[in-house]
This record gives C-alpha cells, structure tokens and sequence, in this order.
C-alpha cells in the first residue's frame, strides 16, 4: 500500500473567502479553490470616475452572490455562507439602486421612471 491513512476525526475548516476585489479579479471567491493558470499574474481593474466605481462594485458583488450561491447549493448547512450572501446581497441591492437612479436602469425590469428608458444611449460599455 502507499499511503496509510490514520483514522482521526477532525473539524472542517472554515471555507476562506477572498475579499471582493481579489476575487473577482481572480474569478473565484472561494481561497482554497482558486488554482492560477501557470504563471498568469490577474490585474486588479481601477475606476476612473464614479459611474465606473459603482459599476464595478455591482459587477463583483453580482460574481460573489452567484459564485456563494453555487456554493450553498452544495452545502446548504454553511450558515457563515449563507450569512456572506445576504449581506452581499443587500449591498447589491444598494449598489444597484444609487446606480439606477443616477444614470439609467441595467434592467428592463428596473425601467422605473415610467417611460421606457431602457434602449437610451450610451449603455455602459459603450462610453469611452
């Protein structure tokens, strides 16, 4: 046999959980699942003005509440976790609405001022 493994019983550890910034940038929230490509170094992105900021903050809140929600599929017993979606979740929300209502809905469902606003130029990727 190669391996011998001794029969103890051990505590599961804590699943660590990059901050936003890091994992987004790296395309996992999750520390110990992150496996870097070769010797790929990822680029944190930086703002350039207060619309982008928001923007991205509502991009890398969106990756981490899908990223944590695949997780608690898997382990809906992670009360931690669970607890990192809702307060990711609320801040999304915020996000979203100062975003809104600052510069133009991202959703259709979103068209609250009572117009149909959603097809109005530029969307955000657009502007230079």
């Amino acid at each position: 046999m190669l391996f011998e493994f001794e029969s103890t019983s051990f505590e599961k550890p804590k699943n660590m959980l990059f901050d936003l910034d890091e994992g987004f940038t790296k395309g996992n929230m999750f520390e110990s699942l992150y496996d870097p490509y070769k010797n790929y170094v990822p680029k944190m992105l930086k703002p350039q003005n207060e619309r982008e900021a928001l923007l991205y903050n509502i991009y890398k809140l969106c990756f981490a509440m899908n990223d944590l929600n695949l997780y608690l599929d898997l382990n809906p017993d992670d009360e931690e976790a669970y607890e990192t979606f809702k307060k990711y979740t609320q801040m999304y929300h915020k996000y979203l609405e100062e975003y809104e209502k600052k510069y133009q809905v991202l959703e259709l469902s979103h068209d609250i001022f009572g117009k149909y606003t959603w097809l109005q130029k530029p969307w955000p990727w657009e502007e230079k």
